[in-house]
Order: structure tokens, then sequence, then C-alpha cells
């Protein structure tokens, strides 16, 4: 092919993506969140095109934009799910739908899950349709502390759901950690300090240990190289911990080989605020989540906003079938106490700051990707619902197989409900 001939084809296809990127929207008086020192406008137009928000105003008008009348209504970033398996597993039962764990020995930290997410999984527009538009997968732990790898993923349901691969190694810690070490926390403790040591041995003498000059490590190449991004703090170390003793554990574990920490479940958290705080740890917990166990006996409703008050950055853990119901937990953040801002930040503009994407999402304001919900009224209540999801500029479809059933079923009067008719 000339050179003239690959450069109008290179035309043909940039005008193509245009053209499929093209759908103006105008969303016009809303209530809009922005997340950002602009605060919370009232009877805001959001202007949308080629996928960004291209302006923000009041009286704003563009010819041939589709024009959605929000008055009423509030806008706020889509939803950034935290923690679940959405396109690993159908019904978790099943073993053939379920991806989230190996058994392979040498897949501990390495352990990598974004290129079997499945766009088409039924949880995919049962949690878009609820106002999720990202989400960041994570495996269960198998034979190892490390359970592997997570990724940022979109809902969009294309072919093309990956945003950010591998942006944080997961692990646990704790009453589980120490029945996979032996019975003791304390192995469980030894252990991590051994794989990272050795990390750091790799990280000193890759080519001799690749060529096998080296004497033999513990942990696999693919283990070793996953744990010296962690070393390096390209990459966040996510530890599921949740006794107050056991945190300050792996704390000063991860101050010790200076690693960027991420605390998971993290239920007594609040005891020992002050110094995450100081260590600049940021928790990922439940609100909606109360009950006690013998290593979460302090666990109470009011830990994120006694974190939020000690600066500690909070986020939200999510269910992988109710990854939307993570608003909720939000709204009883906020009622014991968290700061409204602060609450929709945990499950927007704070996930993203942390592990990835922050620089064009989690904030709505000119140049930022339009991805944002409008929804009926105030996110956090439980009568509010998602009316319109915008993923890339573009609406996102809200059908999911339970409104199917529900259309299907609702009417037992006729026989359209019979298992071989459409």
């Amino acid at each position: 092919m000339t050179l003239l001939l690959k450069s109008l084809a290179i035309l043909l296809v940039a005008a193509t993506l245009s053209s499929a990127n093209a759908e103006m929207i105008l969303i016009k008086n809303a209530k809009v969140y922005t997340q950002t020192s602009a605060g919370n406008l009232e009877n805001t137009d959001v202007l949308i095109e080629d996928g960004l928000i291209r302006n923000i105003g009041e009286d704003l008008s563009a010819d041939d934009a589709r024009v959605i009348n929000a008055k009423g209504k509030v806008v706020t970033p889509g939803i950034f799910a935290l923690m679940n398996q959405i396109g690993l597993v159908e019904v978790s039962a099943v073993e053939g739908t379920n991806d989230t764990a190996t058994e392979t020995e040498v897949l501990g930290a390495s352990f990598s899950v974004d290129e079997v997410f499945n766009p088409e999984s039924t949880l995919v527009p049962m949690n878009r349709a609820g106002g999720v538009t990202r989400t960041l997968i994570k495996p269960y732990n198998g034979n190892s502390l490390f359970a592997g790898l997570g990724s940022i993923m979109d809902l969009a349901g294309d072919y093309d759901p990956l945003i950010v691969s591998d942006v944080a190694v997961f692990a646990i810690y704790g009453e589980h950690a120490a029945s996979m070490s032996g019975g003791s926390r304390a192995a469980a403790l030894q252990y991590f300090n051994r794989a990272f040591s050795q990390a750091k041995e790799f990280s000193e003498n890759s080519d001799a240990i690749k060529s096998g000059d080296y004497r033999e490590l513990d942990l696999s190449m693919g283990d070793l190289e996953t744990l010296s991004r962690v070393l390096d703090q390209d990459i966040p170390l996510v530890v599921n911990v949740n006794r107050a003793n056991d945190i300050l554990a792996v704390v000063d574990m991860a101050k010790k080989h200076n690693i960027k920490l991420v605390l998971a479940g993290a239920a007594e958290a609040w005891k020992v605020a002050e110094q995450l705080a100081t260590a600049d740890v940021a928790v990922i917990i439940d609100p909606m989540d109360n009950i006690p166990s013998f290593e979460s006996l302090g666990k109470r409703y009011d830990n994120a906003a006694l974190l939020t008050k000690a600066g500690v950055d909070v986020m939200f853990s999510s269910e992988t079938h109710n990854a939307q119901n993570v608003r909720y937990a939000a709204g009883n953040a906020v009622a014991y106490g968290m700061p409204y801002d602060k609450a929709l930040a945990a499950m927007t503009s704070t996930p993203a700051k942390v592990f990835g994407g922050a620089s064009n999402y989690g904030k709505l304001m000119p140049g930022f990707k339009a991805e944002l919900v409008i929804w009926s009224g105030d996110p956090l209540e439980v009568t509010t619902y998602a009316e319109s999801v915008i993923i890339d500029g573009k609406l996102t479809d809200s059908d999911t197989r339970a409104k199917r059933l529900e259309r299907r079923y609702k009417d037992i009067s006729n026989d359209q409900n019979t298992f071989y008719r459409k």
C-alpha cells in the first residue's frame, strides 16, 4: 500500500471513530455534584460531546444535541465499585461460571484476571442500571496469602472493557491468613516479610536469577516480578485485615519495606485512625456491617466518620451481585457522621485517586470523561433510582434480565409466560 493510500485509510478510520463518538447530549436544569471546588451547582446544564464533558453552566445550547430535561434531578459521576468479582462469576456455586480464584501454586501475587472479564455477564447491566459505571475487580485467595492483581473495568458492556490493568496486589492477614499459614499470624507475617525480601533480592539480581545463575527462591518468577512493582510503589498492596493490632502489624510491615498500603475490611481501623492518617494509609470498609466476629469485636457503624475525621482517605467495598447498593452504604455512613461530600467521593473520586484514572474521571468538569448518572433525586436515598447512565458520552441500555423477567411474568392472565414463548 502506498503512503498516500495508508494516509487515506487512517483518515477514514479516524472519521469513522469520530462519527461513532459524535453523539451530543445536553442535560438541562440539573443539580450537578461536580466533586470539584465549584461544589454543587443548582439549575445547571451539562454539555457532552465526543465522549467528553464540553461545558457546564447555565443556559447552554447546542444545535442537534439530544436534550434531557433534568429539572429536579441530580447528576453525579458514575459509581466506581470496589473489590468485587463482576464479570468473573455468574453463579458462585457453579464452578464453570466462576473464575475468581486459582489453586495453582505458582500464581499468587501475579494471578491476573482482567483478560477473563465477561462483558456479557448479566451482572454488568444489572449493576450499570443501578449507576455503576466502572469497577475494580479482584480475585479471591487460592493457596497463597496473595490473592493476585486487581484491574479497573468499565461496565459499558462492549468487548473492550479494560480501563487500567493490574492496579494493585491483594492479600489477607488475620484469622484466615493464620489458618493458611499453619495456625499462627506470626507465620503469615514471616511469609510476607520473606516474600518482600526475596522480591527485593530479585530486583537487585534479576539477570542472574532469570539465567539460573542464582540460588532458588521460594516464590515464582511472576510473583517476584509483581511484588517488585509493589516495592517500587508502582502499585499498592491491599491487605484485608480487621483487628486493630493486626492492622498495626501490617502497617509496620509496609513501613519496613517502604510499601504503599491500602487496608480493606478494617473493622477496627477507627481505633488506630491517627496512626493510619500519619502513615497515609487509605481504607476500604463496609459501612453497612456492624456484626462482630472474634477478630472484629470493635466493629461499629461510625467507622467511616471517625476515620474521615482523623484525615484518612475512606472508600467503600461492594458486593458482586449488588454493587450498586454501595450508595446505600454511603448513605448509612452519612447517617453516622461522615460528611456527605466525603461519602460521595468514597464511591467516585477517591478510588480513582488511590487506584488510577483520576486524571479524567471522578469529577464533573470540562475535559473529563462523560461518565455520569442522572438520578431521580438524592443518590444516597433508598427511594432514588438511576434514570440515565452515561458512559463515554453515550446513554447506556437500562434493561436487565430482572426487568425482562418482570415484564414476562407480571401479567399471568395470558399465555405469554409459557416457557417456549419469546
